[in-house]
């Protein structure tokens, strides 16, 4: 059986960035070799179609579930109760790094983005926060502030974690 996948979540309120940092992240992962995938926790029901696809189509007429596919990927979109993460990252093992979006009250390793003007004080789960990202010169408590604008030193320091983290 080979290596499980590295997971990090990327948490913070909601607007605080997380997306933005992700789509930052991906590519300076990828140049250094790894092969990363997401995994985003949306706490609203979303729409994961687009109106006038053909799979839109079948779900609009009642289909529980859809999936479309080709060459080289798919989709699935299927109406089922109590699905969390686990089910998706066995989806990825093949996966060197996870990225989790959210899951602030996890146990999972994290980054927690608090930003000027969005928040000002750490809202995850303190078990396992391996820094806060931010803007701001000081936040309320005893915390490793990471500049935020810094992809590259902040890459670096999930790196340095995951090292750690297999050993």
């Amino acid at each position: 059986m080979g290596k499980k996948p590295f997971l990090l979540a990327i948490s913070g309120c909601k607007n605080s960035g997380k997306t933005t940092l992700i789509t930052k992240l991906i590519p300076k992962l990828c140049e250094k070799g790894y092969k990363v995938a997401t995994i985003k926790h949306d706490g609203h029901d979303f729409q994961g179609d687009e109106v006038g696809t053909d799979t839109y189509e079948h779900k609009k007429a009642g289909a529980y579930g859809t999936a479309i596919f080709s060459n080289n990927k798919f989709m699935i979109i299927k109406e089922e109760k109590s699905v969390d993460e686990t089910y998706f990252i066995k989806l990825f093992p093949e996966a060197d790094i996870i990225l989790l979006e959210g899951f602030k009250a996890s146990d999972y390793p994290k980054l927690e983005i608090v930003r000027k003007g969005n928040s000002s004080k750490s809202v995850c789960s303190k078990k396992n926060l391996i820094g806060i990202l931010s803007d701001l010169k000081v936040i309320d408590g005893n915390y490793n502030i990471i500049d935020l604008n810094n992809i590259d030193f902040i890459t670096e320091k999930i790196l340095d974690y995951m090292k750690s983290y297999e050993q």
